[in-house]
């Protein structure tokens, strides 16, 4: 391979990478956007709001329950 075949191989890789890199920012950024998103459409949505409190109700007493169940199948 000669050195202005290599030099080709990697500028082209080196392309890649950068694309790659600018892709992965964006998909961050967009993270942010749909968490930010989320947040507003719970605020004013009560159905979603008892949903999570269910659900967080429901991890608390699963908390406190699967311990307890664990100890006696194990034993």
């Amino acid at each position: 391979m000669t050195r202005s075949e290599m030099l080709e191989r990697y500028e082209a890789k080196k392309v890649l990478l950068e694309r790659s890199h600018q892709v992965e920012a964006g998909q961050a950024s967009a993270l942010a956007y749909a968490a930010f998103a989320t947040k507003n459409v719970f605020d004013e949505n009560p159905l979603l709001q008892k949903a999570a409190h269910a659900a967080m109700l429901f991890n608390i007493a699963a908390i406190g329950i699967v311990p307890i169940l664990l100890i006696f199948y194990l034993n």
